[in-house]
């Protein structure tokens, strides 16, 4: 049984490589050229190092030990006492006239 091979198809291959050159060579021009590849593969170096960075930071932060859990009480017993403190608006009950200021 024949397994056929698939090739992407944007993938440039053999004479495809030489007229995609002969037609940036025309549009730029020979001066030009090397430049335009100059800065296509700073580009291209720049992309990598970001990529490496990320990928660096995604495994540090996977390899970090787990976080211990939190024992929230003693903080929602402080917002307890805090509230408790806050002095409170009197509100006015059935019958009570509320003055203005």
């Amino acid at each position: 049984m024949n397994t056929p091979i698939y090739t992407l198809a944007l993938i440039p291959q053999g004479p495809e490589i030489i007229l995609i050159f002969l037609v940036i060579l025309l549009l730029f021009g020979a001066k030009k050229v090397p430049e335009l590849f100059r800065s296509l593969g700073k580009g291209v170096n720049e992309f990598r190092k970001a990529k490496n960075e990320w990928e660096q930071d995604i495994n540090d932060v996977m390899n970090q030990e787990p976080l211990e859990d939190h024992d929230f009480s003693d903080s929602e017993k402080k917002e307890k006492k805090e509230e408790d403190k806050a002095p409170e608006k009197s509100v006015p009950q059935e019958g009570e006239k509320q003055t203005a200021n």
